[in-house]
């Protein structure tokens, strides 16, 4: 019993001397001849006396109480935070002039809901003056990560195409409506491909990023809508155009936000690619002459459930209910 004691009151005195937090007020003095006891874990190998207690000790306790917490709440602080900053925008994007407004005067600018510049809601492309009727942000991931802004414009002149295609199939439906379901809108938009109505995308990223990047995006847009667009594209075999749309970013290039990239359908039907980087003088990637690819590429920002932005597409449907009741 007498031992026992003495190795209580030597365990303890190690303990004192060596935790973090738990020194004692007056200074004790043990004898170098002593060696701290050490204690056995559950599954009998030894454990340190000043690891023990420092982790069963009230101070570390606390310690991995706040990182447990921390480590729960922060994707969900950070996604509360995302949603706080896109009210932030929409909020100062709401004094900006009406969207129906915009497609009456061409000349105004449109503030996308993202932290890049405005898009002017008329762009001149090779000669021609194109309208932007379309305008939302590709977002990736639960958390609703901002990537890039994209603007749907449309050449002036293909214009009156649209609103023809339209009414002829909403009959005494809603224009909007028709546009947006996903089986009409999906004939009209690839019936309007096939003349083709020249229509160009205008894609701004939000942060800095790179052409490898740019380039793995499209072409899994591209891959993604010929599986959604099966029943009307059929079965399709992408490997030359996707070899093509792969080549115009083959270069190792970053690209800066607020830099331009635009896509475009020529008369003939190809996709022309011009790149620059923030408003400077531009320079042409290339051109895509695969129909497929280019007709996947456009339908998934112009149709479907699962496209790019499904902001923009709305947007879209409203510039052309607009243009309906005022041509």
């Amino acid at each position: 019993m007498t031992n026992f004691g003495r190795f209580v009151l030597r365990t303890s005195q190690a303990f004192r001397l060596t935790a973090p937090g738990c020194r004692p007020t007056v200074p004790r003095i043990v004898r170098p001849a002593v060696q701290p006891a050490s204690l056995s874990s559950s599954r009998g190998s030894p454990v340190s006396p000043t690891f023990w207690v420092y982790f069963t000790s009230s101070y570390s306790k606390s310690k991995i109480s706040a990182s447990a917490i921390f480590i729960l709440i922060a994707p969900f602080a950070y996604y509360q935070w995302s949603l706080l900053q896109g009210d932030v925008i929409r909020q100062e994007s709401a004094f900006d002039i009406d969207p129906q407004l915009k497609t009456i005067f061409p000349d105004e600018a449109w503030k996308p809901d993202t932290s890049v510049d405005p898009f002017m809601r008329s762009i001149t492309i090779d000669g021609a003056e194109f309208w932007l009727l379309g305008l939302g942000v590709r977002t990736v991931s639960f958390l609703k990560m901002h990537v890039y802004a994209v603007g749907i414009y449309v050449a002036a002149e293909d214009i009156p195409e649209i609103l023809k295609k339209v009414k002829s199939v909403s009959n005494d439906l809603d224009a909007r409506s028709v546009v947006l379901d996903n089986k009409l809108g999906l004939e009209i938009f690839n019936d309007l491909l096939q003349q083709p109505v020249r229509f160009a995308l205008r894609i701004v990223p939000v942060r800095n990023t790179d052409f490898g990047h740019l380039r793995d995006g499209f072409v899994r847009s591209v891959m993604a809508s010929i599986k959604s667009h099966h029943a009307i594209m059929g079965d399709v075999e992408p490997s030359d155009g996707i070899n093509q749309l792969r080549s115009l970013f083959s270069r190792k290039l970053s690209v800066p936000k607020n830099g331009e990239l635009i896509m475009t359908m020529t008369k003939s039907g190809s996709l022309k690619c011009t790149y620059s980087p923030k408003k400077k003088d531009s320079e042409v990637l290339g051109v895509v002459n695969d129909r497929n690819v280019i007709n996947a590429l456009m339908l998934h920002y112009l149709a479907g459930p699962q496209g790019a932005s499904e902001q923009a597409r709305v947007a879209f449907a409203d510039s052309v209910a607009v243009l309906l009741t005022t041509h």
